[in-house]
């Protein structure tokens, strides 16, 4: 973003710049108790635990808060098509303007600097303006944006930071904590993807705890939040409860970080809680801490996000709908047309009712009897609502329980 008509490569810009103290750089403490003699060269010196009390009680330094601690890594993973580096751009926007974004807040605005290495110019222009249209910045919002933002939009460049040529790995890591540092007042670095970072395999747990190792150097280093994007298995798409170690791969990755964000689109079983239609459900992305090792249970429920106009989020106030039990019986009766996609009645039998309303956890009780009365109270409720007749020996939606449904 910044000298448009002066391009330059992805990391030739990391060299030849002053050093310069990083914003936020980790505290140094000392003691009038002597410190404590290790003989442990590759570490530092042991803690000296009469600081406990006073840096206990210190006012966390949040870059995005309440989640994204300064100085620490964080991991956002998900499916494709998730919007994980829309968020990662739209976090990066939020800091250097200032402004709140998707239900979280900046304290201390600063710069950003990101390297995408999927995205060329155009992508990232084209996304940027999204997300400046959706916040809806004003323009000295735009101009902080423009002088604070740092982004290396290097799709086809070489961005391995982590790899066996210990040489020219270790060249790019130190330029690039070197020019985070010399901005000075840097609170967010984004690195999209962590694939493109090393060039061990996913299924490597050295490699991938060696990237997590070294992503979590620069934060330390540089005193920013450094939130790197990774992909989730396919698996994540379909799970009702949804835990950590989401990324894909070796589990070790998120092992490595402190945090972990998880990013999915909406399932058809999570539309029909919010009565939205299942064809407008890939609007909608859950945004949830999957793991955390500090942060409260209330900051670790889902948000609903929705994607609006060129891609940008927005915060999306949604609401579950109470539906009754007779209503969810109801519904056991209609399937989806495989080749149409189109939902329509079904006709069946009260065991295979039964069968459909127990695997719905519809049904009450712990032994087999109370579970067939239960059925047959809710079945009689389904009936006695004239939502469904019987069809030789099976039972189908009336024309007051296809109303019922779409009503």
């Amino acid at each position: 973003m910044k000298n448009e008509n002066n391009k330059m490569g992805l990391l030739e810009s990391f060299s030849n710049l002053p050093d310069q103290s990083p914003f936020g750089a980790g505290r140094s403490f000392t003691s009038q108790v002597s410190v404590k003699q290790s003989g442990l060269d590759w570490l530092e010196p042991s803690l000296d635990l009469s600081h406990t009390n006073r840096v206990a009680n210190e006012t966390v330094d949040y870059a995005i808060s309440p989640i994204f601690r300064a100085g620490r890594a964080a991991l956002i993973t998900g499916l494709g098509a998730s919007s994980k580096s829309t968020l990662l751009k739209e976090l990066a926007i939020s800091v250097t303007s200032g402004k709140p974004a998707l239900g979280l807040s900046v304290t201390k605005p600063g710069k950003a600097v990101l390297v995408l290495a999927e995205d060329t110019p155009e992508d990232a222009y084209r996304s940027l303006d999204a997300i400046f249209q959706s916040m809806n910045l004003s323009d000295d919002e735009i101009t902080l944006v423009h002088e604070r933002l740092f982004i290396f939009a290097a799709a086809g460049k070489d961005c391995v930071i982590v790899s066996s040529e210990s040489d020219k790995t270790s060249l790019k890591l130190d330029q690039l904590i070197s020019f985070v540092q010399s901005l000075g007042d840097v609170r967010l670095v984004g690195l999209d993807p962590a694939i493109a970072l090393t060039r061990g395999r996913e299924l490597d747990e050295l490699a991938q705890r060696d990237l997590a190792n070294t992503v979590e150097k620069i934060a330390i280093e540089t005193g920013a939040a450094v939130l790197v994007i990774s992909h989730a298995a396919k698996s994540v798409q379909y799970q009702q409860e949804v835990g950590s170690h989401a990324s894909r791969g070796s589990g070790a990755i998120t092992d490595a970080f402190r945090l972990e964000v998880l990013m999915r689109v909406m399932t058809s079983k999570e539309a029909k809680t919010f009565q939205i239609a299942d064809p407008d459900r890939h609007r909608f992305v859950r945004m949830q801490v999957t793991k955390a090792n500090s942060l409260p249970p209330d900051l670790m429920h889902p948000i609903w996000l929705e994607r609006v106009n060129g891609g940008a989020l927005t915060l999306a106030n949604l609401k579950p709908v109470s539906i009754s039990k007779p209503r969810s019986a109801l519904e056991l009766f209609f399937e989806t047309d495989e080749e149409t996609g189109e939902i329509g009645p079904v006709s069946l039998s009260f065991a295979a009712w039964k069968l459909k309303a127990s695997d719905a956890d519809l049904l009450t009780g712990k032994t087999d009897s109370a579970r067939d009365m239960s059925a047959r109270r809710l079945f009689t409720s389904v009936k006695s609502s004239k939502w469904i007749s019987d069809t030789a020996g099976s039972w189908k939606p009336t024309d007051e329980g296809v109303a019922a449904l779409l009503d």
